[in-house]
């Protein structure tokens, strides 16, 4: 036999309350895709980020060979944000002037 006790999650609001959605931070989209490379996603591939020792090599466009290089940064994730900002930039013109 199994009861269930009600929690905090499972109480309703108050009639003019409306309920509180939590938002999470939304993680930037990357997969590895060799030994020292990740493709960065966004609705596809944008852009790509190489390990090359100590630093990330940050790369705009697809396919790899095709891709060029925007930035090198000591941090993985904002290797991916450099990539994605580097794109989303270049793709909405007043954000471009």
């Amino acid at each position: 036999m199994t009861a269930a006790s009600p929690t905090s999650h499972d109480s309703e609001p108050a009639c003019d309350e409306a309920p509180t959605v939590e938002s999470t931070p939304v993680e930037p989209n990357y997969e590895r895709v060799d030994l020292d490379r990740y493709v960065v996603l966004d609705d596809g591939p944008i852009g790509y980020v190489e390990v090359v020792a100590q630093v990330f090599v940050c790369y705009a466009g697809h396919p790899y060979p095709r891709a060029a290089e925007i930035a090198q940064v000591y941090d993985f994730a904002e290797a991916v944000k450099t990539v994605i900002e580097y794109v989303a930039s270049s793709r909405d013109p007043k954000l471009s002037a």
